[in-house]
């Protein structure tokens, strides 16, 4: 914080050093901005020529000075530029010079038909003045002290072009003076700071690097790569201080489209990259693709261009790209604020931009409102001090996670040291605790039984098989439940506790009480699924204490039958395999999963960590099948190494799609033993089929 406080006051101090040495006049200036005149020409003529048309020149408004382009009406012509005055008494008999502010076109400067210096070139090496101020000095011998003076400037109008109003006559050390000044806050100074972003550029690429094998490392990639991009979109602001980088063949419009254009929106996009990636999200692969397009195409389009008024003509169509990116993050970074893990990061952020958005604000008011051309930018000098906030933050979170990491070596350490001490305290406690596990694993054995509900059942509308088989002797860390009230069915529920075996077993006669008064508390609020699963995942957090274990878990809740006999079901996932459904209208199978993936996240039971269940609805119809699972089928795995996975399920169910819910249950488990072939199972197994029946045939059980 005191950082960004001490970065504020520097913009300050900044803001009004640059507008007193913009005021302040150490000698007396005479003013030409007032009387100046154009002359549209073809590109042959020349001083000479310019002579037999001095009657041809007309008032030049000062409403016109940041359109020069537009007085141009055919491609390839130069523009004259004529000021004619009588010098001023305080100024005779000194030596003078001409101070433009800014001019950034090649342009050409004769006084009384004298050449007297050139800024940038003429095509076809054509290159601007770019943003440094021009001075010209004048000999004493070219002015006439009593009678008219003439300036000239011969503009080529090939780029964005615009003239000062800051444009005077005045003493040669005032006009050095202010030149240096000027040239050095708009034009130099940008190429020292963008040699310190190339520096930090690599330093943060080689982190990137170094840490790729870490998920935080994309935010080091992003934010080198903004370094370097902002590097790019400023090369037109310094590339008139080493005009030997410009090779002959590259004409400033090709320039300006390259660094200006592309820079732009490359800088945009990564910006807008590194936002999402410093909160921690992970963009689906719709979006990945949707953004990369806003970048490349108007990125490609740009290119195409060949002159400058098809370009800003197209200015509108390009700001709607730019802007268009910034719905992919801001929204983010505005939630963020309300998400206690993320908060401190949004926080962050937007210190961080503060220096950028105060620039944009300053410019605003002086370059909009105010008007005044000859200031520099301090979006700029604010992106600047954003770019050196970020780089104390980024290397506060290296330094963070180094540490983290020297400390993870050091418990790891400690913990081989002791490690042949605890295997053998352990062995002997297992040894002497193995008569007691046997018959421990009798009786949870026996809770779990007596808790479950029937394997097989028939209810109004629906008939459900269950198989259920345990990996350590009939003791299961898998959990199922449904819920009915006489013969309708309202809910269904299938978990899997992490872990096997007894401590396992023992978390499912916890949860499973858990689960079951919150889902009947929860229906009878008429909440979500997904509400459920949260208050689940918040109550078994506090009564498991410090139990290392957690759930992953559906949770159904199924509607009444309509008149058309359809009933609707809405389900909330923990972090289990997606169930499926087979469709009897469509004849296939769909999953159910929530639309945007990444934001579907989480399981039961950790502390602290973030999850979101949103839920999925759909309907089901008669002779439509609902099959749930745990992982224990999908991912068993052969002696050839076969997977036995979710897509042979899935065709099994298909293929038996005609016969009852037991029937289909007893195939799909012939053929899980058949494609097993005595391979040793690794996890507990659970599977459901639930089979819609017609409602009004159902007979309820004496």
């Amino acid at each position: 914080m005191n950082y960004i406080k001490k970065s504020s006051l520097l913009i300050l101090i900044f803001v009004c050093l640059t507008s007193f040495l913009s005021a302040k006049e150490k000698a007396f200036r005479y003013y030409l901005s007032d009387y100046v005149e154009y002359l549209e020409t073809p590109a042959e003529y020349n001083i000479e020529n310019i002579k037999n048309h001095k009657n041809d020149f007309k008032p030049l408004d000062k409403s016109q000075f940041k359109k020069l382009n537009n007085l141009i009406r055919k491609d390839g012509d130069f523009l004259w530029l004529r000021n004619r005055f009588y010098l001023p008494e305080k100024l005779k008999g000194q030596n003078l010079g001409v101070f433009i502010a800014q001019l950034n076109a090649a342009d050409a400067f004769y006084i009384n038909d004298t050449l007297l210096r050139r800024y940038g070139s003429f095509p076809p090496n054509q290159i601007s003045a770019g943003f440094a101020s021009q001075n010209f000095m004048i000999p004493q011998i070219l002015l006439n002290q009593e009678g008219t003076n003439e300036i000239l400037i011969q503009i080529y109008p090939g780029s964005i072009v615009s003239l000062s109003d800051y444009f005077f006559i005045g003493e040669q050390t005032d006009v050095l003076e202010l030149a240096e000044i000027k040239t050095f806050f708009n034009s130099r100074i940008l190429l020292i700071c963008s040699g310190i972003m190339l520096v930090l550029f690599i330093i943060f690429f080689l982190l990137f690097v170094l840490l790729r094998k870490y998920k935080e490392s994309v935010q080091f990639m992003s934010f080198s790569m903004l370094l370097f991009y902002s590097i790019h979109f400023l090369v037109p602001f310094f590339i008139t201080e080493i005009p030997w980088i410009k090779p002959a063949f590259i004409s400033y419009f090709t320039i300006i489209k390259f660094f200006f254009g592309v820079g732009t929106f490359t800088t945009i996009y990564f910006a807008n990259s590194f936002i999402i990636h410093y909160i921690g999200i992970r963009d689906s692969k719709k979006i990945i693709i949707i953004r990369l397009l806003l970048w490349i195409i108007p990125t490609i389009a740009i290119l195409f261009f060949n002159n400058l008024n098809a370009l800003v003509k197209s200015a509108p169509f390009f700001t709607a790209f730019l802007l268009t990116q910034f719905f992919f993050s801001l929204p983010r970074l505005f939630k963020s604020f309300f998400d206690k893990s993320k908060r401190k990061d949004a926080i962050t952020l937007l210190l961080g931009f503060l220096p950028v958005d105060i620039g944009v604000i300053i410019d605003t008011i002086v370059k909009v409102i105010l008007k005044i051309d000859h200031m520099p930018y301090f979006t700029i000098y604010g992106w600047l001090i954003t770019g050196n906030i970020f780089l104390v933050f980024l290397l506060l979170r290296f330094g963070k996670m180094y540490i983290n990491n020297i400390e993870l070596k050091e418990q790891l350490s400690s913990f081989n040291t002791h490690l042949e001490d605890v295997v053998a305290i352990r062995t002997k406690e297992v040894t002497e605790a193995n008569f007691i596990l046997s018959r421990g694993l009798e009786t949870v054995s026996h809770v779990q039984k007596n808790f479950l509900p029937p394997k097989s059942k028939t209810l109004k509308g629906w008939e459900i098989a269950v198989s259920y088989r345990a990996l350590d002797h009939e003791v299961s860390g898998d959990l199922y439940d449904y819920y009915y009230n006489k013969s309708t069915l309202y809910g269904l529920g299938l978990f899997d506790v992490s872990g096997h075996g007894i401590p396992a077993g023992l978390m499912t006669i916890l949860a499973k009480g858990i689960i079951s008064q919150h889902f009947l508390a929860g229906i009878a609020d008429k909440e979500s699924t997904s509400e459920i699963l949260k208050e689940i995942n918040k109550s078994y957090i506090k009564e498991k204490v410090n139990v290392e274990n957690y759930i992953t878990g559906l949770l159904f809740h199924f509607s009444e039958f309509n008149k058309n006999d359809i009933c609707s079901l809405e389900v909330a996932n923990a972090g289990h395999p997606y169930p499926f459904i087979y469709s009897k209208q469509e004849d296939k199978i769909i999953e159910l999963k929530y639309e945007n993936s990444d934001e579907q996240y989480g399981i039961i039971g950790i502390e602290d960590l973030e999850v979101s269940f949103p839920p999925v609805s759909c309907r089901l119809a008669v002779d439509d099948i609902l099959v749930c699972y745990t992982d224990g089928i999908t991912e068993s795995v052969n002696q050839k190494g076969e997977y036995f996975g979710k897509e042979r399920l899935m065709n099994i169910i298909k293929e038996n799609k005609d016969f009852s819910a037991e029937e289909i249950k007893d195939r799909v488990i012939a053929k899980y033993t058949s494609f097993m072939d005595q391979s040793p199972i690794t996890d507990d197994i659970s599977l459901i089929i639930l089979k819609r029946t017609a409602s009004e045939d159902y007979i309820e059980e004496i």
